[in-house]
């Protein structure tokens, strides 16, 4: 019972967060059945991809036994999940209800780091019941996508670098990175902050840092057990497609989305790799779409963007600096309300749908005003740029790729840091006001 309300504030947002998106989940299975939960197509791909792992120890995309490809696309971490998951016989439901336990513990440790690092149990309460009913999260944890495990794994990886448990901290990111590629080029920031405290903690200048022993072991330490955790799948690629890289989606996207919207708006010539006819022989027909996505057809994604940019180094900046502020916007309400609740229910009133948008665009640009009043107050600034530097960082390298439809899902890992910093924002805000009110009931006795 001491237990009990020693843990209460965390029991009570964890049973707001859950609840939320057990009965969102309960509701489109009796509207739409299970298989609502993999009707996105990333979502279907990724479960064949676990019951590839259990049946035939192959990651691969592809849906007959004999012809299973490596996979280059796809990172190993969810599809591990979801195999864990379906060797334990759960139905699709059970699989969302455990996405949806993730979430819960989401919220909680949204809480533990408003109280850790803002000294506020008002922040953490507040970021967390944000998070606990924004849609696009609710949305997407209802699907059996990476996201979600992403996520989770990514803010578990703060929460333990917080708690000054490093080592651990690296080694959560390496499983993020394992299960979302982009985390690799996130992962320096912990670095960086970890520079910055130790600089604060012995208080002299960065030359008298360099002395310290203890500070160069603890970077180090921290970049092998990140790199370590990555290295199995690094080697595996290496074996298989003759590459260090984790995945080849970054490549491929950004030819896929970036590359084409621009040359096509530029009246660019626009062109894909030449088919290997060695590859169509080899493989049925239900392979084919798997060969673009193979590691050596990088070099040609790399050398048509790098052309691109050669030929229009300004119209390109411009063309990814747009993409960079439509992505830092871009939280797929639009997607979710145009696609997917008028495409179920269309007979739902087009203006009212708008409205919606427009509603949760405009909560958003609140949010976003919170934030930046924060910065304004010297107290907490370092931890405000470490958590707002994620979701920063990620639309700078999305660029384009984080603008398409259903587009806003990149940033979801980073929405609770930046509903942390929204809700201290808030919090000053409210104590400035508050102190004011004060000093003007005082000046009026």
């Amino acid at each position: 019972m001491f237990q009990i309300k020693k843990y209460k504030t965390e029991l009570i947002i964890f049973f707001i967060a859950f609840p939320v998106r057990f009965f969102y989940a309960l509701v489109v299975q009796f509207l739409y059945g299970p298989h609502v939960f993999v009707s996105f197509s990333d979502a279907a791909m990724y479960l064949n991809m676990a019951h590839n792992l259990l049946n035939y120890h192959m990651l691969s995309q592809g849906t007959i036994s004999s012809f299973l490809l490596p996979d280059a696309l796809w990172m190993p971490g969810y599809p591990v999940f979801l195999a864990v998951l379906v060797w334990l016989k759960m139905s699709l439901s059970a699989m969302v209800f455990v996405q949806n336990v993730l979430a819960g513990l989401t919220a909680v440790m949204i809480y533990w780091l408003g109280v850790k690092v803002f000294n506020s149990p008002f922040v953490g309460i507040v970021a967390g019941i944000i998070f606990s009913f924004e849609p696009m999260s609710i949305y997407w944890n209802a699907l059996l996508m990476s996201d979600n495990l992403a996520s989770f794994l990514f803010l578990f990886s703060v929460c333990l670098f917080a708690s000054k448990r490093y080592y651990a901290s690296a080694f959560v990111m390496g499983l993020a990175a394992l299960t979302r590629p982009i985390n690799l080029y996130l992962f320096p920031i912990f670095l960086i902050m970890y520079v910055y405290q130790y600089k604060n903690v012995i208080g002299n200048s960065i030359f008298s840092m360099v002395r310290e022993r203890l500070f160069w072991k603890k970077i180090f330490l921290m970049a092998c057990v990140f790199f370590f955790t990555i290295f199995p799948w690094m080697v595996r690629n290496k074996i298989q497609f003759n590459s260090w890289e984790l995945s080849s989606d970054g490549w491929y996207a950004l030819h896929y989305f970036a590359s084409r919207t621009f040359a096509d708006r530029n009246n660019i010539p626009y062109s894909w790799p030449p088919v290997n006819s060695d590859y169509y022989s080899k493989y049925p027909n239900d392979v084919h779409r798997l060969y673009y996505v193979e590691f050596f057809n990088v070099p040609y994604y790399k050398k048509y963007l790098f052309d691109l940019i050669s030929q229009r180094p300004a119209d390109f900046a411009k063309f990814h600096f747009i993409s960079v502020l439509k992505g830092f916007d871009n939280h797929d309400y639009r997607y979710i309300v145009r696609y997917v609740l008028l495409a179920k229910v269309p007979q739902f009133n087009t203006s009212v749908a708008n409205a919606l948008i427009g509603v949760g665009q405009g909560v958003w640009i609140i949010l976003f005003g919170f934030a930046a009043v924060g910065f304004l107050v010297k107290g907490k600034r370092e931890w405000q740029f470490f958590f707002i530097s994620f979701y920063l960082a990620n639309t700078l390298l999305m660029g384009y790729v984080g603008t398409v439809t259903a587009g806003g899902r990149y940033n979801l890992p980073f929405l609770p840091l930046t509903l942390l910093v929204a809700s201290y924002g808030g919090f000053l805000l409210f104590k400035r006001k508050k102190q004011l009110c004060f000093l003007n009931d005082a000046y009026v006795q």
